[in-house]
């Protein structure tokens, strides 16, 4: 759920939650008066049938009597009149009050006294044959609902009509109520906002303290330290992105240190494998100037082993700038079809020419016409690389190099076996890391910088393609590649073959 329906379902839930809270203490409110509800039903006097007697018993009555005052007023001077309509409506707190001028013409229910302060004057004017009103009277916790009605009487004096009704137990029920509901109100609206509010400013905040306790670790150079935030929002989102951004760092961090062991490892093969034939040149230049090669044969061959040294010398810095330039992505790859069959048939010929004492046998059963996308130049240097390692590392008699081609679906498959030394099966996984060489197996009378794989590996993937090795001690060690065919349909027919890469 995201942060923005979390903020929606908040505010929703702030109206709605107070909203029932007070309902439900409007529930506990009524049961808590319901005792001064009885209390009130006792005092009026009230049945089952409240509604239906007041509304239509009591106000019939109530209307009767003010259409007597209005038709004939004199008979509101006749005491059996209204002791009649007094008990009937005497038991529901309403008393009735005739005033002929400035005199209550009965009172027998009431203080007088109290009740003629508080009526209201009469209001009839000299055009109007009666007049209604009605309002509010009492004071000091002592009130009284009216209703009255002024007429005139036969004799031409002013009469007015009053019905009170006794509502101090309403107004004292109603003064405790209402300030307890506001009151009920407003605690449920800041109880529910203040819980609501926490609950969701502690479910977003906690984990914006977490990820800036994370990234106060990894400042500090602590690349271990999680998050630990697994959520369906926008913070999971970010949560997931510092995390895949941690391991990012940390495994660069990983990468760097293994580079800088690597650059130190390779220093110190480098200066090895320069010392060596440094130091012969450097011999053999000074037995030279010595003197010790006094006759043209022994002079011809320091001059000649001085030229091995120094050719091996130039081959080590061609390497290491090769592989620095691939290791930066600064050398172009000029890409081109190029049909593959006559393309290794080529490159075949040349290193059986090159390396004479090594029998070099080929298997390419690939069309003539099968296409590859790739870079001459540097495809050479990958063949250049593995058949160079298979003759230096061969500890045969019988030196042999069996080189394989073959289609397999949408990729050639090609594949370089020696009979050599072979590689313990413990090193075959680090073999295409760069400056890693296989002491171990190989001896180090060889030499070599530890990168010839390494670069190997990254023509081949440069082409889109993959490489591999198998290895047995004593045996032989197998190197294949793979790259993609360009345009299957270039190819004619030819027999389906499953060739084993």
């Amino acid at each position: 759920m995201s942060i923005r329906v979390k903020l929606i379902l908040s505010y929703v839930l702030m109206t709605i939650i107070p909203i029932g809270l007070f309902i439900l203490f409007l529930h506990l409110l009524f049961h808590l008066f319901l005792n001064n509800i009885e209390e009130m039903k006792e005092f009026y006097q009230v049945d089952d049938r409240t509604v239906e007697a007041f509304f239509y018993e009591e106000l019939a009555a109530i209307t009767e009597l003010k259409q007597v005052a209005i038709s004939s007023p004199d008979e509101l001077l006749d005491e059996s009149i209204i002791s009649r309509y007094e008990n009937l409506l005497g038991h529901r707190q309403i008393a009735i009050f005739v005033r002929k001028g400035d005199t209550l013409t009965n009172g027998q229910q009431a203080d007088t006294s109290t009740f003629y302060s508080y009526l209201p004057a009469h209001q009839l004017s000299e055009s109007d044959p009666y007049v209604n009103h009605q309002g509010q009277i009492g004071e000091d916790g002592q009130y009284w609902l009216y209703t009255g009605t002024d007429f005139r009487f036969a004799d031409g004096d002013d009469g007015s009509l009053f019905f009170t009704l006794d509502v101090e137990p309403v107004s004292d029920f109603l003064t405790n109520i209402i300030p307890l509901v506001i009151t009920g109100f407003i605690v449920a609206f800041i109880l529910t906002n203040g819980v609501i509010t926490y609950v969701i400013s502690k479910h977003l905040i906690q984990p914006l303290k977490r990820l800036h306790r994370s990234a106060g670790e990894i400042a500090s150079g602590n690349l271990n330290e999680q998050t630990g935030i697994v959520r369906n929002d926008e913070i999971g989102d970010l949560a997931s992105a510092f995390e895949e951004m941690r391991l990012q760092l940390k495994q660069s961090v990983a990468l760097q240190e293994k580079y800088d062991e690597n650059r130190k490892e390779l220093i110190n093969n480098i200066s090895h494998d320069l010392k060596t034939p440094i130091t012969s040149i450097k011999g053999h230049i000074q037995g030279i100037i010595d003197g010790v090669a006094r006759d043209q044969n022994k002079l011809d061959k320091y001059i000649q082993i001085i030229h091995t040294k120094a050719s091996e010398m130039d081959q080590l810095i061609d390497e290491l700038l090769l592989f620095s330039k691939l290791d930066l992505n600064s050398i172009p790859f000029h890409f081109e079809c190029v049909n593959l069959r006559p393309y290794l048939r080529d490159i075949i010929e040349a290193f059986q020419l090159e390396y004479d004492e090594v029998e070099i046998e080929s298997n390419v059963s690939i069309h003539p016409e099968t296409l590859v996308l790739a870079d001459r130049a540097q495809l050479y240097k990958v063949f250049a690389n593995l058949l160079a390692n298979s003759v230096k590392f061969m500890n045969q008699d019988e030196k042999r190099i069996h080189v394989h081609a073959s289609e397999r679906g949408q990729v050639v498959c090609i594949s370089i076996t020696d009979n050599g030394q072979g590689i313990e099966e413990k090193a075959l996984p680090y073999v295409f890391d760069r400056f890693f060489r296989a002491e171990a197996s190989r001896g180090t009378d060889q030499g070599g910088s530890g990168i010839g794989l390494a670069i190997v590996k990254q023509i081949v993937e440069a082409h889109e393609g993959m490489v591999e090795i198998t290895s047995k001690v004593n045996e032989g060690t197998t190197i294949q590649f793979t790259l993609p065919i360009v345009d299957e349909n270039k190819r004619g027919e030819k027999d389906e073959e499953d060739f084993n890469c």
